[in-house]
């Protein structure tokens, strides 16, 4: 089911600013986008911004809106597919693009209406949707031409790929056991076992002085106190 339009817009006659129903509004900007959007086919590599195209649209109808472009560009996209299904062209809308040269989520419309699955990459996708609006439309394609991306996503494709380029590879690591080689080590010099001085004979302790139990005194070598 397609998405509902915007119903609670204004818009107006530019040349008396009487007031028109926005789904009215739409459906004459759809026409107008469409004969643009032809033109625009007939010129190899043209392409559109959503807001220069609904500018035009408003223009060349005589019915402006002050309402964002955001909120109502991809109802006019939707128109602008069926007319192209209704009439067996290839989808004009892969012309129009976002600021950022994207086409967004209003191509999706078209890829889904023409029954094919929704690429991951729409950009790449409407490349070659444009490149068949060329040949259906009288363009003037140069030998070898084929599809391309609008300027700003090559550019982008073109580093992103410069950068790959420039990444060196991981070098390959074998599945057995790293064992990392020694040097030689030099000898190490033995020491000669230093002399370990000797021990001088342990003197023998000294026997304890026998007292005096009565006076405390140290008693003489035959056992008597001097002082008892």
């Amino acid at each position: 089911m397609a998405p509902e339009d915007p119903i609670d817009l204004e818009a107006w006659r530019s040349a008396n600013e009487l007031s028109v129903p926005f789904s009215e509004a739409l459906d004459q900007w759809a026409d107008a986008a469409h004969a643009a959007l032809v033109e625009l086919a007939g010129r190899y590599g043209s392409y559109i911004s959503y807001a220069e195209l609904a500018a035009r649209a408003q223009a060349d109808v005589g019915i402006a809106t002050r309402a964002p472009v955001r909120l109502w560009i991809a109802a006019l996209q939707r128109r602008v597919t069926d007319r192209c299904q209704a009439a067996g062209e290839p989808p004009l809308v892969a012309l129009m693009v976002a600021h950022d040269q994207t086409v967004g989520e209003g191509y999706a419309y078209a890829v889904a209406v023409a029954d094919l699955p929704v690429p991951e990459n729409l950009d790449q996708h409407a490349a070659a949707a444009r490149f068949a609006c060329y040949l259906h439309f009288g363009a003037t394609v140069p030998a070898g031409a084929g599809p391309q991306l609008t300027p700003k996503l090559e550019e982008a494709r073109r580093a992103a790929a410069a950068k790959a380029a420039r990444v060196r590879p991981t070098k390959a690591v074998s599945k057995g056991r790293v064992v990392k080689a020694r040097t030689a080590e030099a000898p190490r010099a033995t020491r000669a076992p230093s002399a370990r001085p000797t021990k001088a004979a342990a003197k023998p302790e000294p026997r304890p002085a026998k007292l005096c139990p009565n006076c405390f005194t140290q008693l003489a070598a035959n056992g008597e106190c001097g002082f008892c």
